[in-house]
């Protein structure tokens, strides 16, 4: 059996448990099964990996990958400055994966943790970020548009 675990959907970020890295990684799972992984590096370095998302059984999670743009990140947060790379990938991520209280490093509170596994983006605890996240919050999104969405097909009679 195949589903979308809605408590994916969303945003998910490395941060609060990368205390002294000198890099972070995001998930964003969208609810119609796309998604993407962002790594993000001091050095000014971007990777955005686009992929197809969904649960093979319960807790368990595929990211079948799709595409993958990766260069500098433009100052501000405001995507990319220079791309070097921009094409398709095939990698194919499974691992188990919790959803859960969490306590980062040097915190006092506990956050909503997504656990993993197998390292994604060089992280395996990320914390709940935005729920409400579209295509267009996708850094390589005006450099490589997102496909309309499928439209509904005829009614069945």
């Amino acid at each position: 059996m195949t589903f979308l675990d809605e408590q994916l959907t969303g945003q998910w970020c490395s941060a609060p448990f990368d205390v002294g890295a000198m890099e972070t990684s995001e998930l964003v799972f969208l609810a119609d099964g796309r998604g993407w992984s962002r790594f993000e590096g001091i050095s000014t370095e971007l990777s955005i990996s686009r992929f197809r998302w969904h649960c093979p059984a319960p807790g368990l999670l595929e990211l079948r990958g799709t595409w993958r743009v990766s260069g500098q990140w433009a100052p501000h947060g405001g995507g990319f400055a220079a791309v070097d790379h921009s094409g398709p990938d095939d990698q194919v991520i499974r691992t188990g994966y919790r959803i859960g209280p969490e306590e980062p490093p040097f915190s006092d509170a506990p956050v909503t943790a997504l656990t993993v596994d197998e390292e994604i983006e060089f992280a395996l605890s990320f914390a709940r970020g935005k729920r409400a996240v579209t295509p267009a919050d996708d850094p390589s999104s005006t450099l490589v548009p997102y496909a309309p969405p499928a439209r509904p097909g005829p009614r069945a009679r």
